[in-house]
């Protein structure tokens, strides 16, 4: 994937290399991705110097800017989606056949503002002229990212969910958040025979059926009824004027404590995005309320939202590429070298991800420890220079570094378990080795 030969190929076909030059193919890759740390805020005296402290290749500034070029953008656009579609992670997290999903699948996406010079590409969100926005479905149990795509800050989400309907399959468990929620698609992914699992949007009407008569269910009226901390499921359930059937409602009646949390949040939503909550959120908002085609007998009422719970995995991953891959700091640049910049840090994360993933499944396999996705990352990205040495010599085995990795992660990458938090393993009830963090060890003294 990353020899000479190939990449040479590569760039001959996208016109990057139309001649013999100083910079070859291999070199450019090597600086948009394995020595990219900060490369979005770096000047290019100083990514010259990379260039020449690693691959011993002396360029002018203006040298290298203008192989910052749309050919170069077309290359590493090419790189990262056959890397992409070269995930190895296949071996899933053990001991899950109970729960009957094939796959948990999770989708969202995450947004940072650009400068606004690149506005007329990349179409800004809420306040912002300009901004990107990364659509990511991330499969939990292996690891491996599904799909994952560049768009313009504006783009919506609610639309893309439909787009991955033709790649869903039977038992394959939906995992979203409301900016996606659409019951024609919860429809259709039931038809599949597949699973969804979401929160329900106010103010999305539902109704009850008697006999042949469907009868309007007043939310409001039930949440009065519930009492605090209460968990109530309504079953037989129809949506919207076209009446799709929904199995399962699930409700949860906020304790005071949860709702003044929740006030807080939703009041420092409102300061950031600059909107207002409308009066049908508001009214509902001691609630929580699900709705699900799960089984019950596979996971009943009182575990509906530690299923969903699992989808603040994905806010982890995007937490990787923000604080340690830092993908969203950007400073003005010409918009090719934002670009490569960009796709750069992408297979660089992806490597990094790929391999912690292969960690996490190895040390629950043979020696049922769980790891933290977060530390596994940041112990992996570590070692991402000298991989790429391993991969275009002969001299250092790839093999050599990867277990120099895991060997990392496992004395260095453990999950903490803080009192009374549940982590991915508990709630998927997989067995493993526990370790108790100094905070949880502390407070049980």
């Amino acid at each position: 994937m990353f020899s000479s030969d190939f990449l040479e190929e590569l760039a001959k076909a996208h016109k990057f290399k139309q001649r013999k030059g100083k910079l070859e193919p291999l070199d450019f890759v090597s600086l948009c991705s394995f020595f990219n740390e900060g490369s979005g805020v770096k000047s290019l005296s100083r990514l010259c110097a990379l260039l020449t402290a690693e691959r011993k290749v002396s360029l002018s500034t203006e040298g290298l800017n203008q192989r910052f070029n749309k050919n170069a953008v077309d290359m590493m656009k090419v790189i990262f989606r056959q890397l992409f579609t070269r995930q190895f992670l296949k071996n899933k997290i053990p001991d899950l056949d109970a729960m009957g999903f094939s796959r948990i699948r999770i989708l969202d996406s995450s947004s940072f503002e650009l400068p606004t010079m690149y506005e007329d590409e990349y179409l800004g969100c809420t306040k912002s002229k300009s901004g990107v926005k990364l659509q990511l479905e991330y499969e939990l149990l292996t690891g491996s990212f599904l799909h994952l795509e560049v768009q313009n800050g504006r783009s919506s989400d609610q639309k893309y969910g439909p787009t991955l309907l033709k790649t869903i399959k039977k038992r394959d468990l939906i995992i979203r958040d409301l900016g996606y929620f659409n019951v024609e698609e919860l429809y259709q992914i039931a038809q599949k025979g597949a699973y969804y699992l979401t929160r329900l949007k106010p103010p999305t009407t539902l109704f009850t059926k008697k006999d042949e008569d469907y009868i309007k269910l007043d939310l409001a009226e039930v949440m009065d009824e519930m009492e605090e901390g209460e968990y109530r499921e309504l079953v037989d359930i129809y949506a919207t004027a076209k009446k799709h059937y929904i199995p399962r409602l699930i409700l949860y009646k906020l304790t005071p404590g949860q709702i003044k949390k929740r006030e807080k949040k939703r009041e420092k939503t409102e300061k950031k995005k600059g909107v207002k909550l409308s009066h049908p959120t508001k009214k509902l908002y001691k609630l929580n309320m699900f709705i699900s085609n799960i089984p019950h007998q596979s996971v009943p009422k009182e575990e509906i939202h530690l299923i969903y719970s699992l989808r603040w995995q994905i806010e982890i991953l995007f937490k990787t590429w923000k604080s340690l891959f830092q993908i969203h700091k950007v400073k003005k640049m010409k918009l090719e070298r934002f670009e490569c910049h960009l796709y750069g840090t992408l297979i660089s994360l992806l490597i990094s991800s790929t391999i912690a993933f292969q960690a996490r499944e190895y040390l629950l396999r043979k020696k049922k420890k769980e790891t933290s996705e977060y530390k596994s990352i940041s112990i992996t990205m570590e070692f991402i220079p000298k991989l790429f040495e391993a991969i275009i010599s002969s001299k250092t085995s790839i093999l050599k570094i990867l277990k120099g990795i895991y060997s990392q992660i496992e004395k260095n990458g453990k999950k903490s378990h803080r009192k009374k938090k549940l982590t991915v393993f508990d709630i998927l009830k997989v067995s493993y080795e526990r370790t108790v963090g100094k905070a949880a060890k502390d407070s049980a003294a």
